[in-house]
């Protein structure tokens, strides 16, 4: 039982995904399976919360935000440093996560399926999908802002990083479309 050692008889075949510290990569790094995993994981994370509560009884809109927040999202986001960058093709990624974020809307808002996306979100108080990416990216930045000048992380943001000075230079940050 098991696998069989490589011979000339059975070649090894390389498999279509590398799935590496949760990250999934592909051969032309598209992120489309990373993206698809972690858009489903979160939408069933959406659906499993409708059990949480009912229109008479439960959690209010303000607790189900929350819970969307400090659970979903982080999920709904895990590697997006991959992918979301400036001028990279992540149209189809954004409207995967954006289901989630429709579905968890819904939810805490008690509207109906049929109500327009965007009045639900704003409703519920929640960022659409690229900008709340476009918010994470600009924290991540700033949070190089505290280190220090000599740390070795900051060598990789040479272009960003105002060399002697050890101040961020906003203006030139990059933001995903």
């Amino acid at each position: 039982m098991g696998i069989a050692p490589f011979t000339r008889n059975t070649p090894l075949k390389p498999k279509k995904y590398w799935r590496y510290l949760g990250f999934f990569f592909d051969c032309k790094l598209t992120f489309v399976e990373h993206v698809r995993i972690y858009s489903t994981k979160s939408y069933l994370a959406c659906k499993a919360m409708l059990m949480l509560s009912n229109s008479t009884r439960g959690l209010s809109p303000h607790l189900k935000r929350l819970l969307y927040i400090s659970c979903v999202l982080p999920v709904m986001t895990y590697g997006y440093h991959l992918w979301f960058y400036k001028n990279s093709p992540c149209k189809n990624h954004i409207q995967l996560l954006s289901k989630t974020q429709r579905q968890a809307a819904l939810w805490i808002t008690g509207a109906f399926r049929t109500s327009p996306t965007g009045g639900v979100e704003t409703i519920a108080g929640l960022l659409p999908v690229h900008l709340q990416l476009c918010k994470l990216k600009n924290k991540s930045f700033l949070c190089n802002k505290k280190l220090h000048s000599s740390h070795p992380t900051l060598s990789l943001f040479s272009s960003l990083w105002e060399k002697g000075r050890g101040k961020f230079s906003i203006d030139k940050l990059t933001l995903g479309q």
